[in-house]
């Protein structure tokens, strides 16, 4: 099955597509959250099993004040397709901004 993802994904993107994908399925988590909910890190890690590049960019922050982000997904070897797209995102949204959290 991993093998037919990742031929169906590298036919979909071949040498010019990308694919916007989440990093995690909510917003930031604070240290040690992810041991409680081990499988959320299914978002990034199934990129990295098919061995396509990704680039996470940030977007912002959620309303509790924690960062989101997304993932661009390109084609094998595209890694530069990947960056460049995730610059100009990154323009556009302004960047990477410190989260807001009460403490």
């Amino acid at each position: 099955m991993c093998q037919e993802l990742h031929d169906e994904l590298q036919a979909l993107l071949n040498e010019d597509g990308i694919f916007l994908y989440p990093t995690h399925p909510t917003p930031a988590p604070y240290h040690n959250e992810p041991v409680l909910r081990p499988f959320n890190f299914a978002y990034t890690a199934i990129i990295n099993v098919l061995g396509f590049p990704a680039t996470a960019i940030p977007l912002g922050l959620s309303t509790s004040g924690l960062p989101i982000g997304i993932q661009v997904v390109g084609g094998l070897h595209m890694d530069r397709l990947t960056m460049a797209v995730a610059v100009e995102m990154e323009k556009a949204f302004g960047g990477w901004v410190p989260p807001k959290i009460n403490v």
